[in-house]
């Protein structure tokens, strides 16, 4: 009896059934019909569960219901089967054997008389009919198949019919459509009890979308959080992905980028789980949006044209041609315009085949913002009064937003501009009514301009201030990684609000507006440290941990073979295929990329709060009688400098320089590098001498000689630079005859807000010395220096590791080591140590805070700027850790130079100077030794943040 109802068993039946197929034949034998149809409707449920949770699995059961109906000579059973196995196709990618196959079932529930059969088949075809060019046949065969099953009371099966409807017309974008079925269907799930609950969760993927699509966040945001918690409660997998992949949509329309790629990453991670290629494909798409918001246009190409290969290979013309739409964006973004044009006509014709005429609607839009951009405003303003029409007609509101912000902007380049203020109003108002960020700011922006030209600069600094507050709100969300490249194109609102305060005679209020823009970032990561630091007792952080030190390890050693001399143990050079170590490093390089950032996703969500900036009286309240602060504003053509002591603030325009100090600095630049080639005692060196001077001369009469009435009584001079002026050591350029360092005490800062932050207080020294494998000979020396002043601890060599930082902070922090910043990839700059490469992200990881951090390393001082006015550089990670001070080179400084630098700075800080008074002393100590020796043999180091002299 036991036996008898095990066979019988469903569940038992097809757990047999699925580990021994082969005996198939022999369990199906004995079962009655109504055994055996029992067996079969619990496959196909089965077969139906395991989409949202493993599709591949659908597969399988569906092939089971197959065997069984042709074992048995059952027509009907085998219609079953074709018509899982069709179904379960879709959500592999295999949608054209998918349509065919419910096609066959079709006409197999035909040949035995089976209408309702019949109709099931249309339900999964309407999915999969926009990216084959079915629709038309799709939507006919749906209305008969509603017919038969309003006719049969089959309200479940209408409800899965009325969904795949819905979806349809929402691909199409016709969205209000697409509600107003999803309306029926969410109607009949509410109605039939438990048995409808479950499909609540699909309906209302679909609901947030098209409300994603007309700009009604909220609505959207509450319809996928129901899907997500549904789909949790039932344990769908691959479910919660789909609800976690729309909701990063809804975060990317928000400007909520972090949360939106901690979101997609988590949704692409399941489906890799799960064997769900296509599905992540998908949500590569959505990381494509994402990147593009992000204004990383070459990432977003690079992957824009695997996601289109693969949606090529499988037939997906809606997809592919969405995706080339962004291919073509990234491509514009990055000034290949003939590329993107021609990207656009693929999509184009792609989404004219399947009837998706709002979507051809924004490969239009796309190609006239590329006539914009080519100076053709009238086709430009063209394209986006057809673009606008269609889809206010269809209600995507943030498409239509950005149609009628180009037809502004198209009516601005024409001179038309009332009717220019008129558009640019009405594409600020959807913005704020949709909450979209990205676009708000840009209708602000062009608003400012609009105004400005127009006359009315209260008008304009309202809205260049309003632009600058959404762009600000926006990046206190991101992560150190993401903001950069993101304020890469938002620059233009600063310039717009500095030309008006500064025509306006507004000195202090352009001080103020030129302090927020370059200190927010910086204070507000400088207060909430915890948040740049990697989470270790998470397992997927443990992981990324685990694969970002294997990469280090790839990296350094594919760097050496790319750029340095090996040697094997026998003393024979290794043989470097150099071409190949630079390509292997060229993709390790990317991967260390993608790892930090994924360890930097992790962290806990919680956008930085906004950092009051000082009052130009609160910077003034720092300055003692004796310090001047100068401050360069570079407009991209005039560059101005702000003079402040105690009590007074000038601005001073020193005209259209900008261009000659670039080429100036790069010149010096070029000159510091000939030098330290030549050597301090080559006679070529003495010519290049004569012309560093004559540089120096030129860049002081250029950037400071005008402002020496503010500054000839003072002390110390406190210098914040602004964009290539980080770049120059001030401290050489030259008054007369004298280097500036001979007169003044120099110091820099990033932002003058750095002033008015307190200094730590410790005791001791930490000391780490690394001679790079012997050709630093004179680092363990340097460090016994340091130990003979302040005692704590010498790392040497293979104790001078990265784990060393771990320790609590001390008074001082010194590393002599090997140093280099990457032009290419400022990021990956480092200091190499016993155990490795020491890069920024690693810094952020410890708490830095000591008084004084002096790195006595090739180029450590050296910076990239990026927008905002942010450095990006091995020294911005000491001074984000918390350091109060850096003493760092601007670029490589001989061995035994340094050491006599050191020794005159950590003698004249042990006696009580200044950091300040310390750098100078031992700068002109050497300079009197050798009066016309080149700069670049003694002026590389500065001093960077707070320059009083040490706690004790």
């Amino acid at each position: 009896m036991t036996e008898t109802l095990q066979i019988c068993e469903p569940a038992v039946l097809a757990e047999q059934l699925r580990s021994e197929p082969a005996a198939l034949p022999q369990l199906i034998a004995p079962l009655s019909d109504a055994e055996a149809a029992a067996l079969t409707d619990y496959l196909k449920g089965e077969a139906d569960r395991h989409w949202w949770i493993n599709a591949n699995r659908s597969i399988e059961f569906a092939d089971l219901i197959i065997a069984i109906g042709q074992a048995r000579g059952n027509t009907w059973q085998v219609a079953l089967g074709t018509m899982a196995r069709g179904d379960a196709l879709k959500f592999v990618g295999n949608i054209v054997e998918a349509w065919d196959l419910l096609g066959q079932a079709g006409k197999l529930f035909e040949s035995v008389g089976d209408a309702i059969g019949w109709a099931r088949t249309r339900i999964g075809r309407l999915l999969i009919s926009v990216e084959l060019s079915h629709v038309a046949e799709a939507l006919a065969d749906a209305a008969r198949a509603r017919a038969i099953f309003t006719g049969a009371n089959e309200w479940m099966r209408l409800l899965g019919l009325n969904n795949n409807t819905a979806i349809v017309y929402a691909t199409l974008g016709d969205y209000q459509r697409a509600l107003e079925m999803y309306g029926a269907a969410l109607t009949i799930a509410e109605q039939l009890g438990e048995s409808g609950q479950r499909q609540i969760s699909l309906l209302s993927i679909g609901i947030g979308y098209a409300y994603e699509m007309i700009g009604n966040f909220q609505q959207a945001t509450a319809a996928y959080e129901r899907a997500h918690t549904l789909f949790g409660a039932h344990g769908e997998l691959r479910g919660m992905a789909l609800a976690e992949h729309n909701l990063a949509y809804v975060a990317m329309g928000q400007g909520l980028y972090r949360l939106a790629l901690q979101r997609l990453h988590h949704a692409r991670d399941i489906y890799r789980a799960e064997r769900l290629e296509l599905d992540a494909t998908h949500v590569s798409r959505g990381m494509i949006e994402c990147l593009l918001l992000l204004n990383r246009n070459a990432e977003a190409d690079t992957l824009a044209h695997e996601v289109a290969a693969v949606y090529r290979a499988v037939r997906s013309k809606y997809r592919e041609a969405a995706t080339l739409v962004l291919l073509a964006t990234a491509q514009a973004r990055q000034g290949t315009l003939a590329a993107a044009s021609a990207t656009l006509d693929q999509a184009e014709q792609l989404f004219h085949s399947i009837g998706a005429q709002a979507w051809a609607a924004t490969a239009q839009l796309r190609r006239g913002q590329i006539a914009l951009r080519t100076g053709n405003a009238a086709a430009a303003l063209a394209a986006a009064a057809a673009t606008a029409s269609i889809f206010q007609a269809t209600g995507k509101q943030l498409s239509a937003a950005e149609a009628i912000l180009l037809q502004s902007q198209a009516l601005l380049a024409s001179g038309q501009l009332v009717a220019a203020q008129a558009q640019a109003r009405q594409a600020l108002q959807i913005a704020k009514r949709c909450n979209a960020p990205t676009l708000r700011y840009s209708a602000h922006l062009l608003g400012g301009t609009i105004a400005e030209a127009h006359g009315q600069p209260a008008r304009a600094a309202r809205h260049y201030t309003a632009a600058m507050a959404t762009i600000d709100r926006v990046q206190r969300g991101l992560t150190i990684t993401l903001r950069p490249a993101f304020l890469d194109d938002k620059r233009d609102a600063l310039p717009g609000l500095m030309r008006l305060r500064l025509r306006a005679g507004q000195h202090s209020a352009a001080f103020e507006t030129l302090e927020h823009s370059k200190s927010q970032a910086l204070l507000s990561h400088l207060d909430n440290r915890e948040q740049l630091r990697w989470s270790s007792a998470d397992p997927q952080c443990q992981a990324l941990l685990e694969r970002l030190e294997l990469l280090r390890q790839q990296h350094h050693w594919f760097y050496r073979r790319a750029h340095e001399l090996l040697v094997d143990h026998t003393g024979e050079e290794c043989a470097i295929d150099t071409a190949r170590a630079r390509s292997e490093l060229a993709d390790c390089a990317r991967a260390l990329r993608d790892t930090t950032e994924r360890l930097y996703l992790c962290g806990e969500i919680d956008h930085m709060a906004e950092r009051r900036v000082l009052r130009l009286a609160e910077v003034q309240g720092c300055l003692d009688p004796h310090t001047v602060l100068i401050e360069y504003y570079d407009d991209g053509e005039s560059i101005w400098a702000f003079t402040l002591d105690a009590g007074r603030i000038d601005a001073h325009q020193l005209g259209p320089i900008a261009g000659s100090v670039g080429q100036l600095i790069a010149q010096f630049q070029a000159n510091i590098d000939f030098a330290l080639k030549a050597g301090p005692h080559n006679p070529a060196t003495a010519g290049l001498t004569v012309i560093a001077r004559r540089m120096l001369q030129r860049l002081y009469a250029l950037l400071l000689a005008p402002l020496e009435a503010r500054y000839a009584a003072a002390n110390r001079l406190i210098i914040v630079p602004y964009g290539r002026l980080h770049y120059l050591p001030f401290q050489l350029l030259i008054a007369g005859s004298s280097y500036l360092i001979e007169r003044y005490e120099l110091v820099t800062l990033p932002t003058a807000a750095l002033i008015a932050r307190s200094a730590p207080h410790r005791q001791g020294a930490t000391i780490l010395t690394h001679s790079w494998e012997g050709r630093l000979r004179h680092t363990a020396a340097e460090g016994q220096v340091i130990q003979r002043y302040f005692s704590g601890r010498h790392y040497c060599e293979a104790e001078a590791t990265r784990a060393v930082l771990q320790q609590a902070p001390a008074q001082i922090l010194h590393i002599a080591a090997h140093g280099r910043h990457r032009l290419d990839q400022p990021e990956l700059s480092y200091i190499e140590l016993a155990d490795g490469q020491l890069y920024s992200d690693d810094l952020l990881q410890h708490d830095l805070s000591y008084e004084l951090v002096v790195l006595s390393a090739c180029e450590t001082g050296r910076a990239s700027v990026a927008a905002g006015d942010e450095l990006i550089g091995v020294g911005r990670g000491f001074l984000y850790a918390g350091a109060g001070a850096l003493i760092t080179s601007l670029w490589r400084v001989a061995d035994d130079t340094t050491i006599t630098l050191m020794q005159g700075i950590y003698a004249a800080l042990h006696m009580g100077c200044s950091k300040a008074a310390a750098l100078r002393a031992a700068q002109r100590a050497v300079l009197a030794e050798a009066p016309d020796l080149h700069p670049a043999f003694w002026g590389a180091f500065q001093l960077m943040g707070d320059a009083g002299p040490l706690s004790a």
